[in-house]
């Protein structure tokens, strides 16, 4: 009997603990503090309290963002300048490459003119070198000495230039 009591207090008691609204506890006045919460009561206070921390989320998150991004947006500052001034310095190079292809494309064209009279030089004394070896025996002595003046002058005149 003592367990069937046992049993029977602990169901009731139990059954009373899992009760959400119970007839017995007050509603009104001092006592109504110990009333029991219901369910609808603590969803609607969940939704109120994310609500409220939601608004004050939105509130603070540009200046949360703004400190934390503050760092970021100076390296990013310094980072664009640094590629302005490269940005600067390629195309200060590359002024320079185009007038150097300038004066070498100058410099070619005049070395390939100098160089087609030097052939054509080289050839017209070929040419003669081959007459007055051929005629060698029927020229005068004073024409060969004249001519031999001649290209000492002008190979003196050619040292003095390149010099």
């Amino acid at each position: 009997m003592k367990k069937l009591t046992l049993m029977t207090t602990i169901l009731a008691v139990l059954i009373l603990a899992s009760c959400s609204t119970m007839s017995f506890l007050p509603t009104e006045g001092g006592a109504a503090k110990f009333n029991l919460a219901t369910v609808d009561y603590v969803k609607a206070e969940n939704v109120a309290q994310q609500d409220q921390l939601l608004a004050d989320l939105a509130a603070n998150i540009t200046t949360m963002l703004d400190s934390l991004l503050m760092e970021d947006r100076a390296a990013l500052d310094s980072l664009g300048a640094q590629i302005d001034l490269m940005n600067a310095s390629i195309t200060d190079f590359a002024s320079r490459i185009d007038s150097a292809e300038t004066l070498t494309t100058k410099s070619l064209a005049t070395m390939s003119k100098e160089l087609t009279t030097v052939k054509t030089n080289a050839s017209s004394t070929r040419m003669v070198i081959r007459r007055i070896n051929d005629n060698i025996d029927n020229l005068p002595v004073k024409a060969l000495e004249t001519f031999n003046e001649a290209i000492n002058e002008y190979l003196k005149k050619d040292a003095a230039e390149t010099e």
